[in-house]
Parts: structure tokens; sequence; C-alpha cells
């Protein structure tokens, strides 16, 4: 009889061990589960903002700097035609396409959403490709290429500036009798001729071919990111919205 109690008493004491054990591995599971859920619902949220940081930095890519890009490649195109014909028309007729030549423009981009992201933790991406391309897309692609078009500027500037000295005066010309314009006035009558313009020609419209290589290269890393992020938050079932180039004006 006692040994039949002492048996029942046992099973019921292991019983309840393996409850309460069960009980920790749920409520273990359940934590766990809590916590994937807030990690997903965190990488849905800041992928969606790095989408919108993208967009708004290719808006004014498509907008604003390529523009600028697209006069530039238009004043070295028609100075390449005065150059090559030897004379130049009078006045702003030439100054404004020389000006247009020697445009610049600088790149400037948002990356707030992505700054979270690295604080919060990348591997909290699952998708090993997306986490590499983010890397690589705001760690290399974004620095080289903006570092090329605006360092690049200021030297030429600088370079330019000094081979002006051979070419051209300023002076502030009166429009009217509240305005006036700092005009240029050329130092010879052949200056179109002379070896410091080809030397000027030759810098600028090999910075506008780098130019638009940089750009070009740069719209395809953010297309290819973007793509990739969509087919994301497509598969999460995120709702966003896509980042339509159509409806975009450019400010030609």
């Amino acid at each position: 009889m006692e040994q039949n109690k002492t048996g029942k008493y046992l099973k019921y004491a292991i019983g309840e061990i393996i409850l309460v054990m069960l009980g920790i591995l749920l409520a273990l599971q359940v934590s766990n589960w809590n916590e994937i859920k807030k990690n997903n619902n965190y990488v849905s949220l800041i992928l969606k903002e790095i989408y919108y940081d993208l967009s708004d930095d290719y808006r004014i890519i498509y907008q604003a700097v390529e523009p600028r890009l697209k006069r530039k490649q238009q004043g070295v195109s028609i100075i390449k035609e005065f150059m090559l014909n030897g004379e130049v028309p009078e006045g702003y007729a030439f100054t404004k396409h020389y000006d247009a030549m020697k445009q610049g423009f600088s790149l400037t981009q948002r990356t707030g959403a992505f700054e979270s992201l690295k604080l919060g933790g990348l591997d909290k991406i699952n998708n090993d490709s997306l986490r590499t391309q983010l890397l690589e897309f705001y760690e290399s692609d974004i620095p080289r290429h903006v570092s090329f078009i605006n360092q690049n500027d200021d030297l030429i500037k600088e370079r330019v500036g000094i081979l002006e000295a051979d070419l051209f005066d300023y002076e502030f010309i009166a429009i009217d009798d509240s305005t006036k314009i700092h005009a240029m006035r050329s130092r010879t009558n052949d200056f179109i001729n002379h070896q410091s313009m080809h030397i000027i020609f030759d810098m600028l419209s090999e910075d506008t071919r780098h130019k638009n290589y940089r750009l070009q290269s740069l719209k395809r890393n953010y297309n290819y990111t973007m793509s990739m992020i969509e087919r994301e938050l497509e598969k999460r079932e995120i709702q966003f919205e896509y980042l339509d180039t159509t409806a975009l004006k450019r400010d030609f």
C-alpha cells in the first residue's frame, strides 16, 4: 500500500514538473513569436521609409539635376560649334551658352532611415541580398559617385578661373536704374581660338561626359535598390506609394 502511494505521488510530481516545463516553453515560444512579429513590423516600416527617402532623392535627380546636366551638354555642343566656325556671336548670345557649359551641380541624399536601420540592427533584415545591397549602396555607391561629382566641381572651377584671366574681364553693367549684372567682356576679339579657351573647353566637355556617366550609373543603382525594396514590401504585403517617374515634370 505504501509503495503504491509513493508511486502515485512520484508520478504526480513528475507530471507537475512536465506541466511547468511545458508552460515555460510555451511562454518562451510566445515571447519569441512576439519578438519576431515586432522585428518584422519594424523592418517593414523602416524599409518603407528608406524607399521614400530614395524616391525623394530620385525626384531631385530627375527634376533638378538632370536638367542642369542637359543644359551643360547643350552649352558644350554650342560652344563647340562656335570654336569650329571660329566665330562667336556678340554679348549674351555667347555668354549664356558659355555659362551653361561651366554649370555644375551637387547631389544630396536622405540617409536618416538607413542610419536608423543601422542603429536598430541590420541583422533584422532576413533577406541577405537586400541587406547586402543596402550596405553597398549607402556605404559605397553613393559616397563614391557623390564625392566625384561634388568635389570635382571645386577643382574645375579653380582651374577655369585661372585660364579665364587670359580671355575675359568681368564688369558690372547697368540694366536699368536699379539693376546691375556681373557681365563677361572678352579681352581679345579672337578669344575663341585662344589656347586657354581650348583648354577650358576640353576640361569642361570631359567633365560633362564624366558627370553624365556618374549620374546614369547612380540612377541605375537607385532603380535597382528601389526595385529590391519594392519586391520585399510586396512579399510582406505592405501598402506603399510607388515612385512614378512618368508623373514627374522635368525642369528643362
